[in-house]
């Protein structure tokens, strides 16, 4: 059977994609973009149910891309083709290489999840390209658990996966407010360690030897009182010269890494 097609801007499927931009509707249809090779390669390769793939072949860099669409009919997803023009009114990108998807989002409640192993929590970050960065590294640093406390940015915006390149699709994410998270971290006992360029010790080789969560602060107010309030350490990272804070997503790998190294 023939792919679908659409080739005009007016059309209604076109209209109800470009009205995921916005964060209370992709909320209300509980469905997102992923746009990339690298990130639907991730998406397939994942758990999350897939609505539609949207193909523009004119776009397609490399030979891969077909391959990639294989595995989306294998999983009986449907198809569409975009012309050029039409691609492009939906696409994020400067450069877009001919791949969007519209995926189904996830319940991002905590409530019943069995959590261990390191968190990173994302504390009222602003800014989606930081939080979806502070993802990828999460990813490579076994941080399988990302929580992003009271709902600043939207988890599932699609500057979010772009930034993380996808790894969204393969680690376990939850968006509640502090006061809960903090809550359940020590009822797990979790050790708390925030980030504080203020404090006055290091987490240059600091160690750990239970579960523990790396709170992370926005670049403009720093951690939350409830952060400082409950954490077991307020740790800083060390720099050659007094800086007034590093970029969110910057300081967050740092951190990591330290405690990533460390950990027995």
């Amino acid at each position: 059977m023939k792919n679908k097609e659409i080739s005009s801007l007016t059309n209604p499927e076109l209209k109800f994609l470009i009205s995921l931009r916005k964060n209370k509707i992709r909320r209300l249809e509980k469905k997102s973009l992923a746009e990339g090779y690298r990130e639907n390669i991730q998406l397939i390769n994942s758990d999350y149910d897939i609505d539609t793939l949207y193909i523009c072949s004119e776009l397609f860099v490399g030979e891969n891309n077909f391959e990639l669409i294989e595995k989306f009919k294998n999983k009986n997803v449907r198809i569409v083709e975009l012309t050029k023009k039409v691609f492009s009114a939906l696409s994020y990108r400067d450069k877009p290489d001919g791949l969007i998807s519209l995926f189904f989002t996830k319940d991002l409640n905590i409530e019943n999840f069995e959590l261990s192993g390191p968190v990173l929590v994302a504390d009222a970050i602003e800014k989606p390209g930081n939080l979806g960065t502070m993802i990828r590294t999460a990813r490579a640093f076994n941080f399988l658990n990302i929580i992003s406390t009271d709902g600043v940015t939207d988890i599932y915006n699609p500057n979010v996966i772009r930034a993380s390149i996808g790894h969204i699709f393969n680690i376990n994410l939850f968006s509640e407010k502090s006061e809960k998270i903090a809550t359940i971290l020590k009822n797990l006992n979790y050790e708390i360690i925030s980030l504080d360029p203020y404090s006055k010790k290091s987490i240059k080789s600091y160690k750990t030897n239970i579960n523990y969560a790396l709170v992370i602060g926005s670049e403009q107010y720093g951690i939350s009182d409830v952060w400082k309030e409950n954490a077991t350490e307020m740790l800083k990272i060390d720099s050659e010269i007094q800086v007034d804070s590093l970029n969110a997503s910057g300081a967050a790998a740092i951190g990591m890494w330290e405690l990533y190294k460390n950990h027995d």
